[in-house]
């Protein structure tokens, strides 16, 4: 069993401060994307010897339940709460800035890759994730199927890395 470094909210939190008007799309494929990338480029199963706590300790980079959703992979509980504007909340990003803070390799990560992803159309992002077989695979059993986070990790470790 993986255990993760961020809570799934801090990482949406901390979205919002490095773009405030993040789009719903965005958000989520935001989410998508840095988990996968994280988990092929760092998430590898423990070292025999590792410190608790360094890169490639078996962690995800945050909590994810990602079903597969009509635009791509969705988290239903980011969905909700950021219908609520729950993460915009000064309060929170506040909290997932110094939290993230703490985390300095971890950090550079998110701001340079959220950076690229930044830069492409919420659209194109969907059919970015539209081309992932963990997705082609959930998706055709139903909407809202969830999607297996080994499956995502092993299939860009497997292409990008």
């Amino acid at each position: 069993m993986r255990e993760y470094r961020f809570r799934v909210d801090t990482i949406a939190s901390y979205l919002y401060h490095l773009k405030p008007d993040i789009s719903p799309i965005k958000l989520q494929k935001s989410l998508y994307f840095l988990f996968a990338y994280y988990g092929a480029l760092y998430g590898a199963e423990p070292k025999e010897g590792a410190n608790e706590g360094t890169v490639g300790s078996g962690k995800y980079l945050f909590d994810a339940n990602f079903q597969a959703w009509q635009y791509g992979p969705v988290i239903r509980e980011v969905w909700a709460n950021d219908r609520d504007n729950y993460y915009s909340q000064p309060d929170k990003i506040r909290d997932a800035i110094a939290e993230i803070g703490q985390e300095p390799e971890i950090k550079k990560f998110i701001d340079e890759l959220f950076e690229q992803i930044d830069a492409v159309s919420d659209f194109k992002l969907v059919d970015r994730s539209h081309q992932d077989e963990a997705w082609k695979r959930a998706y055709e059993k139903g909407q809202s199927t969830v999607m297996d986070n080994e499956e995502i990790i092993r299939e860009y470790r497997e292409k990008y890395v």
